[in-house]
């Protein structure tokens, strides 16, 4: 009988020789990590040459906020990615101390590698390159083409290098969707969508086969900011009216055509590049600047430079920044892309406790999502007030939906002329398939103890009494919605109802609407944090959060496979066609009658 036990304890061997392989990997990868930290954190410091440049050479998107734990660090390693998106906090932070640093004599951008971000971050790292540029000192720049993002940077140098095949791109904004009705109806599936608010413009693309009047003049207004902010930040680089730069977007085909398709000398009589040379020349012309041989410049890149010029605050009172960066979802695993309300509650639970903490700056930036995640994090947030410390929001992109549902709970807002703010319109789907199965030959029958049992299942039709209802729902919850906007805005509801109907506002007209308090980002919400917390200056430091990790262990390194779906799924040739499937599924995924919406479908993203 040992004979037929062989090949199960065989297996037994391999099961347990495996668990303690992983286990082992596990433990070293702690250790390794751990190790890190304490060499990083005994390193010597690194020093900054008397002559030297700032040398920015921005790999990926800028972000407001990126993961470090090591969770997610290990998880690069397994999959072969990385993450080498750039900080916009880093890079302000970097630029506006350079300004004033008599060590640095000119900045070199070098945008080979850059692939843009939203007009709010962009601007944001514009203006900073506008003060450095204002301090006396030159900026060059580079790139063997310019995309509309990279050259809303490059603008603002003094000295601009293209190749003599490159091309300046400016061709305007826009926004466009993916429809899916067709493709739905053919495929039998019917798109219950249950709304309130005139603009509110999500559903639509499951309901329709192209955008609607109403959503095309919310998006045209807010598109209008957008581009005149563009427009109006490459000119001042420029020193040229923003006419020129407009002109340019708007005829750029007949003005390629006229010059045989040679886009390098089209900028340079348009004034959008200063010369016509590679990478190469570019070095030497910040060789020459600084009077060293281009082979051995004295360069300094960002991450170093801060390292060398922060200086540690040893301040017991902390104003902390908590990042809400991403949709809203219940639960407690977060994703990329996906701000989770378990974890988020948790975090601002502990500052809730700790004595350290005066006053929080909630970093929002997000199309909001699940309106019990933005509830859930919102009644956090009350509980942290109520503990005495002052919170404050500051509105990158997007401050819109859930998002905003959540920031009514702060004492302070602040938004970007350019952030999507607002947005105050609920919404529910929930998708059907009873057309699907007939397609397919198959029928649904079956008995129930009451005449609403089984009333909202997915292969049966919703009945018209049960559509009523759960329209009565969403028309609740956007009432209270409202609700809280008055409340909390210190308006009347005809005023609140009014700025509300679902529109994304600019945060220019949110301001107006009285919907922020004040056009500001980071810098002003810590100063006013600061205040209502009575912080006088140099008293307190700042600590910027990462995003919560899950509240089980290693519960991240599920991630690879999500990373390595979507990568399969959504190819970056495909962006529009990727974020829409994005959004797609990710309606779909969560269209349940119980999980109600407050979300924006915008992917604010200028390459």
């Amino acid at each position: 009988m040992r004979w037929l036990l062989a090949p199960f304890i065989w297996l037994g061997r391999i099961l347990h020789w495996l668990r303690v392989a992983l286990l082992n990997l596990i433990t070293l990868a702690v250790l390794a990590a751990i190790a890190l930290a304490l060499f990083v954190r005994h390193a010597p410091m690194p020093s900054i040459p008397e002559k030297a440049a700032l040398a920015i050479m921005p790999q990926g998107h800028l972000v407001y906020t990126r993961s470090q734990s090591w969770e997610l660090k290990l998880m690069d390693e397994l999959i072969g990615a990385s993450r080498p998106n750039v900080l916009v906090r880093h890079l302000v932070t970097a630029i506006d101390r350079a300004a004033a640093d008599p060590r640095i004599r000119l900045l070199a951008l070098n945008l080979t590698d850059f692939r843009g971000g939203s007009i709010t971050q962009l601007n944001t790292v514009a203006q900073a390159l506008q003060r450095f540029r204002a301090s006396g000192k030159p900026i060059y720049a580079f790139a063997p083409s310019y995309s509309q993002g990279a050259y809303l940077l490059a603008s603002q140098a003094n000295h601009i290098y293209m190749p003599r095949l490159g091309i300046v791109l400016i061709d305007g904004f826009s926004v466009h969707h993916l429809y899916f009705k067709n493709l739905l109806n053919k495929l039998g599936v019917t798109i219950y969508a249950f709304r309130e608010g005139k603009y509110k413009s999500a559903v639509e693309p499951l309901t329709r086969t192209d955008m609607s009047p109403a959503a095309q003049t919310e998006n045209k207004a807010w598109l209008q900011t957008w581009w005149q902010t563009y427009l109006q930040a490459a000119a001042k680089g420029r020193s040229v009216p923003d006419t020129q730069i407009a002109a340019y977007a708007d005829n750029l085909p007949q003005l390629l055509a006229a010059t045989q398709g040679n886009g390098a000398q089209l900028a340079l009589q348009r004034h959008l590049i200063t010369r016509i040379g590679n990478e190469y020349d570019f070095k030497k012309a910040v060789a020459k600047a600084l009077g060293q041989p281009a082979e051995s410049l004295s360069t300094v890149g960002v991450i170093t430079y801060l390292k060398a010029t922060t200086k540690p605050v040893r301040a017991a009172a902390e104003i902390a920044v908590v990042p809400i960066d991403g949709v809203l979802m219940p639960g407690d695993s977060p994703e990329p892309g996906v701000v989770a309300a378990a974890a988020t509650v948790r975090q601002i639970n502990r500052l809730r406790k700790n004595a350290s903490v005066k006053a929080v700056v909630l970093q929002v930036n997000s199309p909001g999502g699940s309106v019990d995640a933005a509830n859930d994090i919102r009644d956090a947030i009350l509980r942290l007030r109520e503990s005495g410390k002052p919170v404050v929001v500051a509105m990158g992109t997007l401050g819109a939906s859930g998002a905003y549902w959540l920031s009514t709970a702060a004492e302070r807002i602040y938004a970007r002329p350019t952030t999507l703010a607002g947005d105050i319109g609920v919404f529910a789907l929930v998708p059907n398939f009873a057309g699907t199965l007939k397609k397919l030959g198959i029928n649904y029958s079956g008995v129930g103890t009451t005449p609403n049992a089984g009333a909202l299942s997915p292969v049966a039709p919703l009945s018209p009494n049960v559509q009523q209802a759960l329209q009565a729902v969403v028309g609740h919850i956007y009432h209270r919605f409202i609700e809280l906007v008055a409340k909390s805005r210190h308006m009347s509801l005809s005023q609140a109802e009014q700025a509300a109907q679902g529109r994304a506002w600019s945060g220019v007209d949110a301001k107006k609407l009285g919907l922020v308090d004040g056009l500001g980002g980071m810098p002003e919400a810590l100063a006013d944090a600061a205040k209502l917390a009575k912080l006088k200056p140099g008293t307190y430091r700042v600590g910027y959060l990462n995003p919560p990790a899950s509240g089980r262990p290693l519960g991240q390194l599920a991630l690879p496979r999500l990373a390595k779906l979507g990568s399969a799924l959504l190819p970056s040739a495909t962006p529009v066609l990727g974020e829409s499937l994005w959004q797609a599924e990710l309606l779909i995924n969560h269209a349940q009658p119980y999980g109600i919406f407050a979300y924006a479908p915008i992917a604010p993203r200028i390459e």
